[in-house]
Parts: structure tokens; sequence; C-alpha cells
């Protein structure tokens, strides 16, 4: 490439460059298959220069292209035909992709093309060799000594035929012998699972391998469902150094987000997967199995639908002047409104179906809630949600935190988890006018159960020891079994309903379960919830904790006679709740919950010695 562009420079032919640059610093101007393939050079970027070995002359003229194919994302035919070109010289770097693209397109479009092999180069020689065999119907293929040996000849006998424009394809970066050589970070894929902490992990490979990876998945081992929260596998664990398991991959659940505010990051593209033993069968400590086999309980057994959404309240942390924001104020929301644009951009290119992005009541404190739907589906965009929410916050040079209690005296951060039934057919089964509090019969059993083993759900749903920071009374999240109509301060809550809406009042209803927060899996506590819910279903239990009051409020005695327990005050008095439910252990899977009282066993142990301060940084980092 350099001796050509030395020998036709003399002789006033047209070198013509065309480079990979967006138009905008966050590529939203690329083509589909450059956003899939992750291919972007920000607008202004010095990864878009022409190395100096080759580099144009000040009035040469250099495309800025945004697709493999030239002619599809610039205006260079427009140009090409002003200039009266008919000849074009093509070189450059992918030989296979955009060097092929520009030999064929301008081939279809009526111009004579020659292609120098030798300026040419791909990621290797036999790809190189194929895409020239390929194309080589639409174009001559010369060698550099043969071009130079041909134009020089041509020049010297002043041969009007052959008074050709040169374009040069001149794609990226690196030039060694003649020939480009450009290096980009290979798309990756990662096989995910959310573990009994809440914790997403997995595994990565490339994204143009996936196809070997949908019906066999990725190895995985059982011990590392006994991993802490501070990543250490917990003793006296089921599985120790044996066996192995897959990740298998749910293709519907895939999320690709191909663009954030760091117009460096490389695409985000998880799938989550099922635990799955070697030959195919479901693992029995895989809490995103034990959420299907629940919800396919609800089918089968009861003929109803689960519809659920996730609520995420957290706090970002890397900006100055947060604490002198007025709390839910405009001055906070503006303060990181670019957040949100991404944040809601991002969960919608997700496939989350974002609703709210607003300032919460605790310093630097935010929430996100989304749409509703159904299932495992439900469980998974919370993952997707506090994922993404890291993720851009990261890519601003921020950190998101869900930790339940970011620091000492802070406000908390709570999930909060929105449950309604359905029948097969789809009618609302909570609901019903003229109860008490329009709420069903079936509706009271199914809350009566998910109350009569809340003290033993709070393992699950507040599983680490600064959980029990939050839930205390008068701190708006719960420190009693209750059922409150539009009360805070109740663990169960009978979510507003307004009839400006377009939809009916059933369709509205639904109960808000309180006492969650991040720290806890979302496939686990969904499941520990439903299970609760279906044994008060089929034990027509009756409900007693309803409640239109603050219950700390009331006495001892009035709490008793209204069956208002008391919630667990810490994560080792949960624990020995859920180790007395004898219902509901029954119908945990052993493996899973014999991993998850080692594990919590062994963070207790390794956060006895924390004070307050150093456990609420810890926490907050890791979630």
């Amino acid at each position: 490439m350099v001796h050509i562009i030395k020998v036709v420079r003399p002789l006033s032919m047209e070198i013509m460059y065309t480079t990979i640059e967006s138009l905008t610093r966050n590529g939203r101007d690329r083509s589909l298959d450059h956003k899939l393939s992750n291919i972007f050079i920000p607008k202004g970027s010095p990864e878009a220069d022409v190395i100096s070995a080759v580099a144009p002359a000040e009035d040469d003229i250099w495309l800025k292209k945004t697709s493999s194919g030239v002619f599809n994302s610039t205006n260079i035919d427009y140009i090409l035909r002003n200039l009266g070109v008919e000849f074009l010289v093509v070189m450059g770097f992918l030989t296979d992709q955009c060097v092929d693209m520009a030999v064929r397109d301008a081939a279809d479009k009526g111009y004579q093309v020659i292609c120098i092999a030798d300026a040419c180069t791909t990621h290797t020689q036999e790809r190189h060799e194929n895409a020239l065999r390929a194309f080589g119907g639409y174009c001559r293929i010369m060698s550099t000594d043969e071009f130079i040996q041909e134009i020089q000849g041509s020049n010297n006998s002043n041969n009007s035929d052959f008074s050709m424009k040169l374009a040069v394809n001149e794609q990226q970066k690196n030039l060694s012998s003649y020939a480009c050589s450009y290096l980009q970070p290979t798309a990756l894929t990662m096989l995910v699972t959310t573990d009994l902490t809440g914790i997403t992990r997995g595994r990565t490979f490339p994204t143009e391998a996936i196809n070997e990876y949908w019906d066999s998945g990725c190895g995985w081992v059982p011990a590392n469902s006994a991993l802490t929260p501070q990543d250490v596998i917990a003793d006296s664990n089921p599985w120790g150094s044996h066996g192995d398991l897959r990740l298998l991959p749910d293709r519907e659940s895939r999320v690709q987000i191909s663009n954030g505010p760091d117009p460096k990051a490389p695409m985000f593209d998880i799938i989550h997967c099922d635990i799955i033993e070697t030959d195919g069968k479901a693992w029995l400590g895989c809490p995103r199995e034990l959420l299907r086999q629940e919800i396919q309980r609800y089918r089968e057994m009861l003929g109803m639908r689960i519809i659920a959404a996730f609520e995420h309240e957290f706090i970002l942390n890397g900006r100055q002047c947060m604490s002198d924001l007025p709390a839910f104020s405009l001055r906070a929301h503006r303060h990181m409104a670019d957040f949100g644009g991404w944040l809601v951009a991002a969960l919608q290119s997700a496939g989350v179906e974002p609703e709210m992005f607003l300032p919460e009541y605790g310093r630097s404190q935010y929430e996100i809630t989304c749409r509703s739907t159904e299932g495992v589906a439900a469980a998974d965009r919370a993952v997707n949600v506090r994922e993404i929410t890291r993720d851009i916050a990261r890519q601003m040079n921020m950190h998101a935190s869900f930790s339940p209690q970011p620091y000492v005296g802070a406000i908390t951060n709570g999930v909060h988890l929105h449950l309604s039934i359905q029948g097969l057919d789809g009618q609302p089964l909570l609901y019903q006018k003229g109860r008490r509090y329009d709420l069903s019969e079936l509706g009271e059993h199914w809350t009566a159960g998910i109350l009569n083993h809340l003290p033993a759900l709070c393992a699950l749903t507040a599983p680490t020891p600064v959980s029990y920071m939050r839930l205390k009374p008068h701190h708006w999240s719960a420190a009693y079994a209750c059922l409150g109509y539009r009360n805070r301060e109740a663990s169960l809550r009978i979510s507003p309903t307004v009839s400006l809406s377009n939809r009916s009042i059933a369709d509205q209803y639904n109960v808000e379960f309180r006492p969650l927060d991040a720290t806890a899996s979302p496939h686990l506590s969904m499941a520990a919830i439903l299970i609760a819910g279906r044994l008060g279903i089929q034990q027509n239990m009756n409900l007693k904790a309803i409640i239109d009051t603050d219950p700390h409020e009331l006495s001892n005695n009035e709490r008793e006679m209204r069956n208002i327990n008391t919630l667990p005050s810490s994560l080792s008095d949960a624990l020995e709740r859920l180790s007395n439910d004898s219902d509901l252990m029954k119908e945990l899977p052993k493996p899973l919950i014999d991993t998850y009282f080692a594990m919590k066993k062994h963070e207790l142990k390794i956060t006895s010695e924390l004070t307050d301060k150093a456990l609420c940084e810890q926490y907050t980092c890791i979630y």
C-alpha cells in the first residue's frame, strides 16, 4: 500500500480514504451489525486516525463510515461519479469483510475494480485467500508489483484509456509489510446464574461461538452455590470438591445492550441459565428451577398464573453535593438526570419495561420501577435491573449500591415485590368488591399463608446481617407480620388502585411484600413467598393479622389478639425460625436448603466481629 500510494500520488490520481468512525460520541448512528458486533469508534476518537505511513494528504478525500460496506454508509458513489471515476483500486482490511463488500458493491454499480491482493489482509491467511477466491469474479486481482508495472507502463505510453482514479480503502490502524492489521475487542457473552446470595455469577465466551452453548451450556461446580457474599466457600457445605453441573442458557432470557455512556464500554450481553445435572436433569440446588417448579404448581394444582414486579431502591456515590439536595426534588432529579436517562434507555433496550426513575427520601437515594410480567421472567428482570444499574453507574464513574443499610444512620434501601394472581384465562383472582379491603376469599387464604410463615421467610428475603438494621418499627419497611391497606408499616400491603386509570380496579389490584431487600436471591425469595401463599390456600388459613394502623403503636396483648407476630431481629434469629418451620422446610429441596444454611452460618461467622460501620461498608461494596 505504501509503494502504491508513493507511485500514484505524483500522477495526480485521486486517493480516497475510508475509515470506521461514528458521527456521534455514543455511536447511535452505527449500523445494526456494528452494534451487535460491538464495533465502535467514537466521533473524534484517535482510533479512527489513519496511520502515518499511509496518511492522507491535505486535500485527499476521507470518508467516515459506520458499516462494513462503504457504499452503504457514505456518499462515496455520489462523489466518485462527480469525479468522473470509472476505475477503482481497492486495498485495506479486512479482506473478507470491508474489502469484499467494497469490491462487490462497486462492481454492481458499474465500476471497473482492481483489488491489490498483497495490500489487503484479514485475521488469517486462509480467510484472506478464501475471500479473494470468492469475490474474484467481481474484479481483477493483482499484486503490488503487477499493478505498479501496469500503471507505470500506461503512464509512459500516455494511454488515456487507463487514466484511472484511485480509491484506497484503508480500513484502520497498524501497517505491517504493506498490509493493515487492526485489533478490536472480541464481543463476549456471559451465561449467568443468580445464586443463593443474590450475586450474579457465571462464565464468559466469545459471542460468535454462542451456537456451541445453546443446547449443552457450560460447566459449573456445585460448591459455587456455597459461596458467601464475601466469596468464601462455606465450611460443611454438602458438596465439597465433588461433582459437576452445567449452566443451561434460557434463550428467551438474553439481554443485549449495545452502548452506554462510556463509548469504550463493551456490549452488555448476558443469558440467564438454569443449573442442571450433566445428564440434563434439573439440579435441586438451583433457585431458578425452584421458582419455575412452584409457578408450575400454581398452574397445574390451582389453575393460577403469577404476575409480579420488583421495585428497587439504591444509592449512588461518586458525585458531589448530593447531601444538599431535597428528597423527591427536581434538583435531585436533575443532578442525576443523565444517569437516569441512560439507565432508562438501557433497561428499555433490555426489555425490562421501566416505568419510573425517581429521587427518593434518603441522601443520594433513587428508585427504579418496572412493569409486571409473568413467572420466572419477573425475577430475571429484578436481576437485570440490579446489574444494569450497577453497570451504567460504573460507566459514569459512580457506584450504585442496593445494600439495605448503606451506612450507619442512612435511610434504608428496600425491594418491594408486587404480586397478583390470575386464573389461566387472565381473570384477576385477588379482588372481590365489597369484602374487607376488597380482598377475595382466595386472597385472604393466600396472604394468611404468607403471614403465617413470614418469620421464617425472613431468613430468605432479608438474608444478611445488615438486613435487620432495616426491619425496624417506623422505618416504612416491616417489623411485624401483618396485612395493611395502603399501610407502609405493614409487611404485606394492599397497593392503591385508581379509578382514573383505563385499567379496571381488579386488574390493578395487587399485594406488596415489603420485608425484602437486594441481598436476597430474587428467584429463591419469590419462590419461598409463593410456597407460603400456596400452603395458605391449600390449608384454607384464616386471615387475622390485618390492620389499618401502625402495628408498633399497639400493645403486646393487642398484637397477640390479632395474631400479629414480631419479625426476627437478626439473621441468626431468622435462620432459627426457618429451621423450626416444618411445613415450609418440607417444601424446600434438601440440597438447596442445606447449602443455604451452611453458607449463611459461615457468613455470620465471618462478620461476627465487625462493627456496624464496617458491616455497612462491606455490604455496600458487595451489593
